[in-house]
């Protein structure tokens, strides 16, 4: 009985540890969770507008520019945003399903640019080849910082092997509602930006679909003026996806740690129960024994 006891009441005490791990990494995602919740919604608006500015841009059949050039090369590059930890719940894998799923729909080949540890997990995972990969972010990262990523987009593009460029991250919707979503961001075409700026319900929109930037004058030249604020824009939505990323990441570990800090508190529970029933039983066992001694000594 002593060795039965001491064994339910270490694994007992192993369990509350681990619990008391859940629990804080629990609350540590609720306070992340909260703070770059509230940098998401503070920079929807000017997402909102570049993307609507974007929309008029492809929207002028006059302007001419390579970001704004269809063009048809067989090839696709996608930037995949996922995590650099584990134990998300569900969030990495189901950016690891998008990929593929987009990889078995495409007739296209793929190439990766990778944001997080586990995202050029997944584009290997999926036979996908990288082209490069950053792992420096995190939720103090600021727009700056992803001059580089926009730097290395471009510039691939600019080479004409890719026909477009698509990023993969997951959108925040709320703490309970996220879901990987598969973004064309070069070339820059009406029809895409035009779906995405369809007013949201219960969402305030001016927007009508039917605006137009009317009669500009570019200086020094409209080539170099499109190239800077499509650039700058890009830059823009590259750091907006990474944040909505970042968002859902922390949302998903948030429920996945406290599910596992329920799971443990039933554990604990169970254990206890059986601990109390094996100690109860020898209590039981020894008391018979002393009655059955003295009755035999009587």
């Amino acid at each position: 009985m002593g060795l039965a006891t001491k064994a339910i009441k270490q694994k007992i005490k192993s369990v509350n540890n681990i619990k008391k791990i859940t629990k804080t990494m629990e609350m540590v995602s609720v306070s992340k969770m909260k703070k770059t919740t509230e940098r998401v919604t503070r920079g929807r608006a000017y997402s909102r507008y570049a993307l609507e500015l974007l929309h008029h841009i492809a929207g002028e059949d006059h302007l001419t520019h390579p970001f704004l050039e269809e063009k048809e090369t067989g090839k696709v590059l996608v930037v995949v945003i996922s995590s650099n930890k584990g134990l998300a719940g569900a969030y990495n894998v189901n950016i690891s399903k998008a990929l593929g799923k987009y990889k078995s729909s495409t007739k296209n080949e793929i190439d990766c640019i990778t944001i997080g540890k586990q995202s050029e997990k997944s584009a290997r995972r999926n036979g996908l080849n990288i082209i490069a990969s950053f792992i420096n972010f995190s939720e103090k990262s600021t727009s700056e910082e992803f001059l580089t990523i926009r730097d290395t987009i471009v510039a691939e593009f600019k080479t004409d092997k890719y026909e477009a460029v698509k990023v993969l991250y997951t959108e925040f919707k709320s703490s309970t509602s996220y879901k990987p979503f598969l973004m064309q961001v070069l070339p820059v075409k009406e029809e895409i930006y035009k779906d995405l700026l369809l007013p949201e319900s219960g969402e305030n929109s001016n927007y009508n679909g039917k605006k137009k930037l009317g009669s500009y004058t570019f200086e020094p030249s409209e080539a170099e003026v499109l190239d800077t604020v499509i650039s700058q824009l890009l830059e823009q939505a590259i750091f907006h996806t990474f944040l909505e990323s970042l968002a859902s990441e922390h949302s998903s570990r948030m429920f996945a740690m406290k599910n596992a800090n329920d799971s443990a508190n039933d554990m604990v529970s169970e254990l206890t129960l059986y601990y109390n029933r094996v100690r109860q039983g020898a209590i039981t066992q020894e008391i018979a024994e002393i009655v059955g001694g003295a009755a035999a000594m009587s």
